[in-house]
């Protein structure tokens, strides 16, 4: 029985008012619901502000400006300009466009500068020249 169903036959039966374990059933089941709302429309927008971006990476806002001007991250400007430099905060990214940038900036080790901890390292033969 789905969630949706099970709430309908809780919330019509009459002996639930009096329940107060249905009643809290309901309550909780309400509250998940919204909780799903929520999710679904977070999820539908997949539009990114300069904000949301610079909060989610941990960096700063004129970071994320310089890389838009400079094409390495792709945004919308959505503000008409006229021909005129518009101010900042008009830029919307999407989150593919992003996962796209995330994906070409992953560091990647040269396959010559690979170690293997579990081979040991020899370190070279020095000379002893003090005698010790």
């Amino acid at each position: 029985m789905g969630s949706e169903k099970l709430y309908n036959a809780v919330a019509q039966n009459g002996d639930a008012k009096n329940c107060t374990i249905c009643r809290d059933l309901l309550a909780n089941l309400e509250l998940f619901y919204n909780m799903l709302e929520n999710a679904r429309r977070s999820q539908a927008s997949d539009w990114l502000t300069v904000d949301d971006v610079a909060k989610e990476l941990k960096m700063s806002k004129s970071i994320l400006y310089r890389l838009i001007r400079d094409g390495e991250l792709e945004a919308v400007n959505v503000v008409h300009a006229d021909g005129k430099v518009p101010k900042k905060g008009h830029y919307r990214i999407k989150r593919s466009n992003l996962n796209q940038y995330l994906e070409h900036r992953k560091v990647r080790p040269f396959p010559d500068q690979v170690t293997h901890p579990y081979r040991s390292r020899r370190l070279p033969k020095v000379k002893n020249h003090l005698g010790l």
